[in-house]
């Protein structure tokens, strides 16, 4: 085994479009790529998977083979979505999680709500950040019970801040924490209404406003 950090590897990183953090590479002896395993997991869980891919069980190879075939799963879909986004395949990916969202209007999978937040997200890393705030309103639009309701709001205050939009920001993270002071990122939210007001100032004594 070999543990290389992709921050300072860039070049190897790049190599096998290990974008997140922790990614485990599952290869072969010349250095191809059966599978990854990304994010961390309980190691019977781990070692399961990693057998799995050794046997050409759910991989991206295998799921590639399957894809013509199962495209009107869901289920099927949203896993090969998923799978498109972790290897760094990212417009694949899109294309897929679009696929699968029109595939379950109703949310019957209870993942809609989950496929539209990995968009805003991908939208994110790529500084789309219209397009990571118009997947955050559509899980606010379309399912308010949602468990990603709260992290769609503080998507889209996220996207504004990254945007310069710092007023538009910090009112929305004020919001947040007022409608749901009991929530984990109520605190969070404040801290950034304070720092968001704090940029503000600064660039009004800046600029003389």
């Amino acid at each position: 085994m070999v543990n290389l950090n992709a921050e300072v590897d860039t070049v190897t990183s790049a190599l096998y479009r290990a974008r997140s953090y922790p990614t485990v590479m599952v290869l072969r002896k010349d250095g191809t790529e059966i599978d990854r395993v990304v994010g961390y997991s309980r190691a019977p869980e781990f070692i399961q998977e990693v057998e799995r891919y050794r046997a050409g069980i759910g991989t991206l190879a295998s799921m590639r083979a399957e894809a013509a075939s199962k495209a009107n799963e869901p289920a099927f879909v949203v896993r090969y979505a998923e799978k498109l986004f972790y290897h760094g395949f990212y417009d694949e990916a899109r294309e897929q999680f679009h696929r699968f969202i029109d595939l379950d209007p109703k949310n019957e999978s209870g993942e809609v709500d989950d496929a539209m937040y990995t968009l805003a997200r991908m939208s994110r890393k790529f500084k789309d950040y219209a397009g990571d705030r118009r997947y955050a309103q559509m899980i606010i639009d379309r399912f308010p019970d949602s468990d990603m309701f709260r992290p769609a709001l503080l998507e889209i205050a996220g996207a504004w801040r990254r945007e310069g939009k710092l007023k538009t920001a910090r009112d929305l993270y004020r919001d947040y924490a007022r409608r749901f002071p009991d929530d984990e990122d109520a605190p969070w939210a404040l801290e950034q209404v304070d720092k968001l007001t704090a940029r503000i100032d600064a660039e009004s004594a800046g600029t003389g406003a």
